[in-house]
């Protein structure tokens, strides 16, 4: 007799929506989660939620989990503008605008 791997489960073990789980390639999906989102520009799961919460990205979030639909995908490389190099201004220092620093007698 032929034993079994115990850190794999047998087909009967298994639910039948396991047993018949395709992936789905990233192009070929409709929505994305934020971990997703995330690879999919080379970057991390965190990235993702901050592009959320900071409102740069839309996502559906009624059916219990944060999915981000294709059309908000493609908006949001949309966007893309090319690279200005050219460094921000500074702002002014808090002295030419009248107030003191704090902690510093004037």
């Amino acid at each position: 007799m032929q034993s079994a791997d115990k850190t794999e489960p047998t087909t009967q073990a298994r639910s039948r929506a396991a047993r018949e789980l395709k992936s789905v390639s990233l192009s070929e999906r409709l929505a994305f989660s934020p971990k997703e989102f995330g690879e999919a520009n080379g970057r991390s799961a965190t990235w993702g939620y901050r592009q959320i919460y900071s409102g740069k990205v839309k996502v559906i979030s009624d059916c219990g989990r944060l999915l981000i639909p294709r059309r908000e995908v493609e908006r949001f490389f949309a966007r893309a503008t090319e690279y200005n190099p050219t460094p921000k201004p500074k702002p002014e220092s808090s002295t030419t605008t009248g107030k003191q620093e704090a902690g510093r007698p004037p």
